[in-house]
């Protein structure tokens, strides 16, 4: 996979429910992707800064001294921002001066609805040097994931099987088709469980609901399951390891879940080239 102005394509990974594994989703993704060949940014946009610090720890690539992706926007230059954590996979890190997002929003934009663009707008420069582009936002209705979404051709929802991250997922795709107002390119490219238990009776309850008509998520859902491990958890702490089965069995959870991905992309590329 080579960089290309024309193929680049940028996904925001949702939820409006917290904790619900989408952060170590964006950043196993990235990870997997740039390893696979493919040039990945990951935009940390979110200013708690988790996806940050999760790959800064796993690349062993200290954020002592950094550029912030707000004092990028705010120089109006994300290239400012970008950290090479390897020769493949970039990052925009996050901080807590992300706060200010929507102040400056607010100053620079001259209608309210303006303010959903200026992601796009400064991210526009960039997208010729990946081949992907993921971006981690908070689970909340904010500019972060309105501009994420504004500047996306695709959302990747992140369900766990419990029912209020079922309801944040429902909700998280019930507004990015809203959000299709103020782009219209952008796609739901599918919903990816992540399951508490393989054997637990509502894991294959809120499976089931999933494929309610009333939900109109049918054919959203990935074949691709990432089941709750302990060894996630460790990645959090020590970074993303790859030296036993244990590892190799997160690896292949997620291997699954980017070939989905992928090929769910490069099935909508043929579709729109045959039109």
């Amino acid at each position: 996979m080579e960089g290309d102005s024309v193929m680049s394509k940028v996904i925001t990974f949702g939820n409006f429910k917290g904790g619900v594994g989408k952060t170590t989703a964006s950043c196993m993704f990235a990870h997997i992707m740039s390893n696979q060949g493919a040039k990945v940014l990951v935009i940390d946009f979110d200013p708690q800064a988790n996806c940050s610090k999760f790959l800064s720890n796993s690349y062993k690539v200290p954020l002592d001294n950094f550029t912030s992706v707000y004092e990028a926007i705010e120089q109006e230059d994300l290239s400012k921002a970008v950290l090479q954590l390897s020769d493949n996979l970039h990052i925009l890190p996050s901080a807590v001066d992300l706060v200010g997002f929507n102040r400056l929003l607010r100053a620079r934009s001259k209608k309210e609805e303006h303010e959903h663009y200026y992601l796009d707008f400064l991210l526009k420069p960039l997208k010729a040097s990946y081949d992907y582009v993921i971006i981690d936002v908070p689970p909340t209705i904010s500019e972060f994931t309105n501009n994420a979404l504004v500047a996306s051709d695709y959302t990747l929802i992140i369900m766990m099987t419990e029912t209020d991250s079922f309801a944040g997922a429902i909700d998280f795709k019930n507004y990015a088709e809203e959000m299709k107002q103020f782009n219209p390119n952008l796609k739901i490219i599918g919903i990816l469980p992540y399951l508490q238990n393989k054997s637990s009776k509502i894991d294959d309850y809120i499976i089931t609901a999933s494929k309610n008509e009333k939900f109109n998520i049918e054919g959203l859902l990935f074949d691709a399951h990432i089941y709750r491990r302990e060894r996630i958890k460790r990645y959090r702490i020590n970074g993303i390891q790859n030296e036993d089965h244990h590892d190799q069995e997160v690896h292949a959870m997620y291997e699954a879940a980017v070939k989905e991905l992928l090929e769910k992309v490069e099935k909508n590329n043929d579709s729109l080239q045959s039109v």
